[in-house]
């Protein structure tokens, strides 16, 4: 989105109501906004290298349109609620601790504790699967 047609699109949505619909019938109730991004590797200051959608084949993780190797932020700005989302594709190897931990001492928000997992490929060419993992940043798990 252009940020020269932000404050437009938020007074619309300010003055809206759950039963506007915009010129073509889609609900006037929220705004949802995709910003994709890549975790900077704070040694070299460049993206983490193989950790990119291009490196995993543009794998499609959910519906929403999100790709393994990439991070962003997912923001919904509705009548009724509104829910910002942050996806964080970390390293799967030695550097996922002190990535994660450089993270996690950096961003005005908490971790979540429950929601990490290690991405490896399935049969060649088909794809791949995940499986749940200790978080890296749980005092438990990282010996803090």
């Amino acid at each position: 989105m252009r940020d020269d047609r932000i404050d437009g699109l938020l007074a619309a949505l300010d003055a809206a109501t759950p039963v506007d619909v915009t010129p073509h019938g889609h609900s006037l109730a929220a705004l949802v906004v995709n910003a994709p991004g890549r975790l900077i590797d704070p040694s070299s200051g460049t993206p983490y290298v193989g950790v990119s959608p291009e490196a995993a084949g543009e794998f499609a993780v959910d519906g929403y349109g999100r790709t393994l190797g990439a991070s962003g932020v997912r923001a919904t700005f509705g009548t009724t609620a509104s829910s910002l989302s942050l996806w964080l594709s970390f390293p799967g190897d030695e550097r996922l601790a002190d990535a994660a931990a450089h993270v996690r001492a950096h961003v005005p928000v908490r971790l979540s504790t429950k929601h990490w997992r290690r991405w490896s490929p399935a049969r060649p060419g088909n794809g791949y699967r995940s499986v749940r993992i200790q978080s890296p940043t749980n005092p438990k798990t990282c010996g803090e």
